[in-house]
């Protein structure tokens, strides 16, 4: 009889432990109905500060898992995708980068309408002020085939209870406007990596968080050839290291290394090199900014990567690029009058010495 009830008593441990561990692992939609409830019920008037708005939210929330799918729906009903200057050339593509759209948290929260970076951008800004690990990704999105010389999307990875998961909010959006359904939504929320990959390839293979990356060529086949491909392969990259290493860098030298990895990816795909070329600028120009003394290297480096950038826009005649190419040369003329100062400060210093 000991003997049975201590059988009992293991089962029931085990039992307890892979509910526990099922929990862990997949979206509790049970609990969710009372959550989503709330949502709709957060005041309009806090979203004038988003500080405010963050502090609320977060305190609905009992946990990380709560948090997440609180952001997450109050961004999926509250802000609306527009893109209305690339939508007039392309009405069957959305684009992450190169729009005349602000992705800033701050100003997709001032006018209530983003594009779908400015979606990520708010999610991730709501996850890291809660002390949520989370990121912006952009990526290729599935089109049956067809050549990809460039990313137009952009996504979001979180990581809970030490995995990590995807969500697209633009796409969860998208469903909902058009579905009404709310459940309709969690297609795209805490999705899988193995299950995400095959319809969202990152730009770059870190952020596909598998030990198989998927190559782009085997991306554009389909699902099917994806799924071959994810059980034939041995485990060959460690992602976690890759993004321990990339923690470490700074951000102009992150921006030179994902320039590096999209080329080695894709290296049809110059448009996203560039947009990582003028983010580097774009880091020297405001550190520069906020400093009295400039550095005429960093400068020179600013406006070398600059031209690499606009000769890459250049090379597409779309009106994405375009708009690159004109904020760009915005920026390379503000390096050159800054270079010209640099250079005549640094003359003068040098014959005073004399």
């Amino acid at each position: 009889m000991a003997n049975f009830y201590m059988k009992y008593i293991l089962f029931i441990i085990f039992l307890i432990g892979a509910l526990n561990s099922t929990k862990s692992q997949e979206p509790t939609y049970g609990r969710y109905g009372v959550i989503d409830r709330q949502v709709k019920r957060v005041p309009d008037s806090l979203a004038n500060n988003i500080v405010h708005l963050h502090h609320y939210l977060d305190s609905i929330g009992v946990d990380d898992e709560e948090r997440i799918r609180i952001f997450y729906m109050w961004i999926i009903t509250n802000i609306k995708y527009e893109n209305q200057v690339e939508l007039l050339f392309d009405k069957n593509l959305l684009f992450y980068m190169g729009s005349n759209n602000s992705v800033s948290p701050v100003s997709v929260l001032k006018k209530r309408k983003a594009v779908c970076e400015g979606f990520s951008r708010l999610f991730q800004f709501f996850c890291q002020q809660s002390g949520i690990e989370a990121y912006t990704i952009g990526g290729y999105i599935s089109k049956k085939g067809a050549f990809q010389d460039r990313a137009t999307h952009s996504w979001n990875i979180v990581k809970l209870n030490d995995e990590w998961r995807f969500f697209d909010l633009t796409w969860a959006y998208a469903s909902f406007e058009h579905t009404g359904i709310k459940s309709s939504t969690n297609e795209f929320y805490m999705v899988k990596p193995q299950e995400f990959v095959l319809s969202h390839l990152p730009l770059v293979p870190m952020w596909q968080f598998l030990e198989t990356p998927v190559p782009i060529s085997i991306f554009n086949m389909g699902n099917d050839m994806i799924n071959i491909y994810l059980i034939k392969q041995k485990p060959h990259y460690n992602y976690e290291d890759s993004l321990k290493t990339y923690k470490k860098l700074g951000a102009r030298e992150r921006c030179l290394k994902m320039a590096d990895e999209i080329y080695k990816t894709n290296s049809s795909n110059k448009f996203n090199r560039a947009i990582e070329y003028l983010r580097y600028a774009r880091v020297i120009l405001s550190f520069q900014n906020a400093s009295e003394k400039k550095e005429l290297k960093e400068l020179l480096e600013a406006k070398d990567k600059i031209k690499k950038a606009m000769l890459f826009f250049r090379e597409t005649q779309d009106v994405s690029a375009q708009l690159m190419f004109l904020q760009a040369l915005d920026h390379l003329l503000i390096l050159e009058k800054w270079i010209q100062i640099t250079q005549s400060q640094n003359k003068k210093a040098s014959e005073s010495k004399f």
